[in-house]
């Protein structure tokens, strides 16, 4: 177990702060905080990782498989459109789950950021994909 003085000289180290000189009490982000700062993060960045787990036939069977893909917010909120490709693992993987599960998360780049921990993130885990949307996106192709 961390003490204290350990935990509060790791966040200073992460954040750059002088955690014992300048006192703050720690504080957790809202609901509302949260939500904004997800649909802010889905709003900026266009690329996340999508994960989806192998059909149960195959060489791979229930393995999970994780790519980069795409998203756009160009749905009301909290909808996403993603550009599936027939040809990406992910897309296969999730049109022969019954459920079209598929967990997606996004984060800032680290570019220009003082601490990886510091970087925003989102993960949507265990979605299930709309049939109508991917095979609407598949149509397109």
């Amino acid at each position: 177990m961390i003490g204290l003085p350990t935990y509060l000289a790791a966040i200073a180290l992460a954040t750059g702060i002088d955690v014992i000189a300048n006192p703050q009490p720690l504080r957790r982000e809202t609901l509302e905080e949260a939500a904004s700062s997800a649909k802010h993060l889905i709003h900026t960045i266009s690329t996340g990782t999508m994960a989806s787990v192998f059909p149960s036939e195959g060489d791979n069977a229930g393995r999970p498989f994780a790519m980069m893909e795409y998203h756009a917010p160009c749905h009301p909120d909290p909808s996403l459109t993603f550009v599936l490709m027939p040809i990406s693992l992910s897309t296969r993987n999730i049109l022969r789950n019954d459920n079209h599960y598929a967990t997606y998360t996004v984060q800032m780049p680290a570019e220009g950021v003082r601490s990886p921990m510091s970087r925003g993130r989102v993960a949507f885990i265990g979605v299930s994909l709309s049939v109508y949307c991917v095979a609407k996106v598949l149509l397109m192709l």
